[in-house]
């Protein structure tokens, strides 16, 4: 999204993707409804040390658009109290930035993505730009009178799934690449190299600023220069703080962006679980999902905070879903938070080496007892808000998945604060000690919120790029 913009400001750009080729899936879509999805596979990512819970998933994917050839699609804007809740427990929870200073960038993101959502705004969602429309089915208004009498929203899941009829040779209609990059490619002052993998920041003492990027070719295992007058840094959550670790100097001995030690720190992700509810009355299969929005800010935990996406369940709920059949159950899948805390880090590890010869990343982070006990809750809330909307119904097997990773939503470990004191990036997602680096990708979340994170990384990368151009241009 930042070399996106950039390029429409007139800014040269040189990107290097450490992937070489698109991975292969299958989306099927017809009337609105995905038909079919076969998601290209992960692999477990080397290069990592597990030191909090053993369990904690590290899949990766080195190709072109990452992890948005796994994508679910999932578009939520944050909402303005999810900048500012925070603030209740400690001024280290302050985002520099608001609702209002990037609302404009959430819609030039959104433009890019062929959304289907419901444009009317609910309680702790505003609403976005959609290309296409759809409500939840009648039958499921119940549900939204009595999420609205709790101060909830309950809404069609805004998704870039793309338009109503579309055959895909990809698993997703969003891919990063693909809708961003591709059109790019070949236009002047745009330049990708595939299969190069960033190693470090090479940083002038005398200049007192970085002046290139050292990456290696993945195919021959080269080592390559690139100057540049500002880097921007998008290797995931846990490869920039990798990246900037890796670029330590004289000046930077700890790490670029690590002057008060904060680098790395602060990494948390979403707890996430998926249960089937069976239901004593039949509703329509629904095809998008639905979404229900988390509870009242003013009434609950400041950081702590869940939602909950209901779906077809099974083949035969996904084929009734596509039929526009109802259904006595279906299925959930509930995002939780967790407070950010600095005892929850990434760092390099002492002796091992990943396969370039870099320091290997140590990941030291668990769900603690208040998270989990806030996923028990969000359980007992839907079952309760069903049968006041006149649906009893009952869990199934709980899916076990409440370990860190599941969700692909780590966030935090570079992240952004007016104060250097507590942040590693500004309010622009500059490093504070080195303003011509710049990290857009979810390592700069002061905060995580329930909800997906991707449009608002995106919003956020293209508000930076856009101040960037405006620098460059003055220099």
């Amino acid at each position: 999204m930042a070399a996106y913009e950039l390029v429409r400001k007139g800014i040269p750009v040189t990107m290097l993707e450490t992937g070489e080729d698109i991975q292969h899936g299958t989306l099927v879509r017809l009337a609105g409804r995905n038909l079919f999805r076969r998601l290209p596979p992960m692999t477990k990512a080397e290069g990592f040390v597990v030191t909090g819970d053993p369990e904690t998933n590290l899949e990766y994917n080195y190709a072109l658009g990452g992890l948005s050839n796994q994508w679910t699609g999932a578009v939520p804007r944050f909402c303005p109290e999810d900048f500012t809740a925070g603030e209740q427990i400690h001024e280290k929870y302050r985002w520099p930035v608001t609702y209002g200073d990037i609302a404009a960038y959430y819609e030039i993101a959104e433009r890019t993505m062929e959304i289907t959502a419901d444009p009317g705004d609910v309680p702790s969602l505003p609403a976005g730009y959609c290309d296409y429309r759809q409500q939840v089915p009648k039958d499921w208004q119940s549900v939204r009178q009595a999420a609205l009498k709790r101060g909830q929203g309950f809404t069609t899941m805004p998704l870039a799934d793309g338009p109503p009829y579309l055959l895909l040779s990809r698993g997703t209609s969003f891919n990063s690449y693909s809708k961003l990059i591709a059109g790019l490619v070949g236009k002047p002052g745009f330049k990708l190299i595939t299969r190069a993998h960033a190693l470090k920041l090479e940083w002038d003492g005398q200049k007192k600023k970085v002046v290139a990027a050292i990456y290696c070719d993945r195919q021959t295992m080269a080592h390559h220069r690139v100057s540049a007058s500002a880097f921007v840094v998008a290797c995931g959550p846990l490869s920039s703080p990798k990246l900037l670790f890796n670029s330590g100097c004289n000046d930077h001995p700890n790490g670029m962006g690590n002057s008060a030690g904060l680098l790395g720190k602060y990494l948390h992700d979403h707890p996430r679980e998926w249960w089937a509810v069976d239901m004593d009355t039949p509703l329509t299969s629904l095809s998008p999902p639905a979404y229900l929005t988390r509870l009242p800010h003013a009434s609950s935990n400041p950081l702590l905070a869940s939602s909950w996406t209901l779906g077809a369940f099974g083949t035969v709920g996904k084929i009734k879903s596509r039929l526009g059949q109802k259904t006595t159950y279906f299925g959930v899948q509930v995002f939780g938070t967790m407070v950010p805390e600095e005892k929850y880090y990434v760092a390099p590890a002492k002796n091992d080496k990943d396969e370039f010869g870099c320091p290997a990343l140590e990941v030291h982070i668990r769900f603690d007892e208040n998270v989990l006990d806030n996923m028990v809750k969000a359980r007992a809330h839907l079952m309760q808000l069903m049968q006041d909307a006149g649906h009893k119904g009952a869990i199934r097997e709980i899916v076990p998945t409440l370990v860190p990773g599941t969700a692909k939503h780590y966030g935090g470990a570079a992240r952004m604060h007016a104060s250097p004191r507590f942040g590693v990036t500004d309010g622009f997602n500059r490093l504070h000690d080195i303003p011509n680096v710049l990290v857009v990708d979810a390592s700069c979340f002061t905060t995580g919120a329930e909800k997906n994170p991707t449009v608002t990384v995106m919003a956020l990368a293209a508000r930076s790029a856009d101040r960037l151009a405006r620098d460059l241009r003055a220099m």
